[in-house]
């Protein structure tokens, strides 16, 4: 239960620290940007609430032995000193995801994750020179949320 000096309110689990029509004006916001996302070729996984988690992926795709690449990215509305290069992405993490059809198909589809970028505050891991669709991953996250 909120506090009754609290500003905001809360809504689907999490607590938005403003006015109605600032979380309406930010779930816009958020839907704007996974259909930009969508329209680069990207799935994205979001939600309209007043969380600022967003994922994109490029789903596995086994006719083509590409694994999954999944980006799992914080931002806010407005810029930030802690966000990638000033911006607003504050965190900003990307995973590609090796599995095999067999697994998959019996369910088991855990795969072997490796991590190749993290952004937490600051940069912690960076291997994107090791896959190009990965690297184009993180430009497309900061061209559009950045």
């Amino acid at each position: 239960m909120a506090h009754p000096d609290d500003q905001g309110f809360e809504e689907d689990g999490v607590r938005w620290l403003g006015t109605r029509e600032e979380l309406d004006a930010w779930k816009r916001y958020k839907q704007r940007k996974a259909v930009a996302f969508v329209e680069r070729g990207y799935s994205v996984s979001w939600y309209p609430d007043g969380d600022n988690w967003i994922e994109v992926f490029l789903p596995d795709r086994f006719h083509a032995s590409a694994p999954e690449l999944r980006a799992y990215v914080k931002f806010y509305g407005h810029p930030s000193p802690n966000g990638i290069d000033g911006g607003m992405v504050t965190k900003l993490s990307i995973h590609e995801t090796h599995s095999m059809l067999t697994e998959r198909l019996f369910g088991r589809a855990k795969g072997q994750t490796r991590m190749l970028y993290n952004f937490d505050h600051g940069p912690e891991v960076d291997r994107l020179s090791e896959s190009p669709e990965a690297s184009r991953l993180y430009h497309a996250v900061v061209e559009e949320l950045n």
